[in-house]
């Protein structure tokens, strides 16, 4: 029970500082903030400090940011405006009284100019991207706890198997892979998962028995030298093999330098793991028992946690860390793709104004976000209930 509700907070604090750094640069640059608001669907408790509305809503798997002027239409510049929100699962209509100099929400006063819509491109794209970024900063922050305290996975041959292909191309233990490449497709590789990864999506070319270059150190003089491996095919295992073990324990950092550099390639990684998940989901490589909705992710959270608590505090620790690394790095990047109604399509439409000098009209633009959040709000439904079925098929098991 208590390693479910670790997990629940830590998905919930995710998404929190996600909205957090729209929150900050939207004060930065005096952009009023009607609501900021943790979690979705009923309001459980709220108050009212300044010009803004704190909520805390009873799903723990969403959260909001609503800035004054944000979906308002150009061409209003005066009269009654409607200020729409989805609260408590129906969509609330808020009248905004224009006057002179304010506009007045819900009995709060708010300047005319502190209009998201009114404010410079730059201003409006930096409030945007800050969603994302500081999701990005947070798995960075606690990758550095980690790395700190178990090192990384240094690339390096920790067997060759003799008389196998990787023994007669003449390698050997302790040397450090650089790159990896097969059929025209090359990886660089900075950490052991790097190689993992690579051949687990290409084991169809491996099993083709198609050569792997490797790029390699020596681990005896220090030279930089390049391997051709031909696998060997296995009818036992019915598949290829190289006759090479590659490092799977943690080595320690040495020095800051290292901290950093790897701390930030943890991100980096959950980036490209991100996108390369997606492509293979559009590519029907993945099915839909592989794709987990925040329903599944807290499970799979509480059920890790929940096994590493039997090694101790820190280990438990670490483990919710990783995973929470994983899940902010992969939000940040979701959240940037140039898709209606995600932050990236906000930020496509400003980069579009950017270029011609003037907006996209906002009628068209507040459309086309309109038609994203419906289908991402399908999308999400579908996702939950397939998050359901996952786990009550798991439960019956």
């Amino acid at each position: 029970m208590t390693s479910i509700l670790i997990s629940i907070l830590a998905l919930g604090f995710i998404i929190t500082i996600h909205e957090l750094g729209h929150f900050l640069f939207a004060k930065l640059f005096k952009v009023g903030v009607v609501e900021f608001s943790l979690g979705m669907g009923p309001t459980l408790c709220s108050f009212v400090k300044g010009e803004t509305r704190y909520s805390l809503r009873l799903l723990p798997f969403g959260g909001s940011c609503m800035m004054v002027g944000e979906e308002c239409d150009e061409s209003e510049q005066e009269g009654d405006r409607k200020l729409q929100s989805f609260v408590n699962g129906v969509t609330e209509e808020k009248t905004k009284e224009i006057e002179e100099e304010y506009i007045l929400i819900d009995g709060r006063t708010y300047a005319k100019s502190s209009q998201f819509v009114f404010k410079p491109a730059w201003q409006r794209f930096l409030i945007i991207v800050a969603g994302p970024v500081f999701n990005f900063v947070l798995a960075f922050l606690l990758s550095i706890f980690i790395t700190a305290q178990l090192g990384y996975d240094k690339p390096y041959i920790s067997s060759v198997e003799q008389g196998m292909p990787a023994d007669e191309s003449g390698l050997e233990d302790g040397d450090i892979i650089r790159y990896i490449s097969i059929d025209g497709s090359k990886s660089k590789v900075t950490v052991a998962r790097d190689i993992s990864v690579f051949l687990l999506m290409h084991q169809d070319e491996i099993n083709e028995l198609k050569p792997i270059k490797l790029g390699y150190t020596d681990v005896s003089d220090g030279s930089k030298k390049e391997a051709v491996i031909t696998p060997e095919f296995d009818d036992e295992l019915q598949r290829g093999l190289m006759g090479i073990k590659f490092n799977i324990a943690y080595v320690p950092i040495d020095g800051i330098t290292e901290l950093i550099r790897y701390s930030a390639y943890n991100v980096e990684y959950c980036i490209k793991a991100t996108i390369k998940s997606l492509q293979m989901l559009v590519s029907g490589d993945v099915g839909k028992d592989d794709v987990m909705g925040p329903v599944r992710m807290v499970a799979t959270m509480d059920e890790n946690v929940d096994q590493a608590m039997d090694y101790g505090l820190m280990v438990s620790l670490l483990t919710l860390f990783d995973m929470m690394i994983l899940i902010s790095g992969s939000l940040g990047a979701m959240n940037l793709l140039p898709i209606p109604a995600l932050d990236g399509g906000r930020l496509l439409f400003i980069i579009i104004e950017m270029i011609r000098g003037k907006a996209v009209p906002r009628e068209l633009e507040n459309k086309v976000h309109m038609i994203g959040m419906t289908l991402l709000l399908i999308f999400m439904v579908l996702v939950f209930f397939n998050d359901i079925f996952y786990l009550i098929l798991d439960i019956w098991r």
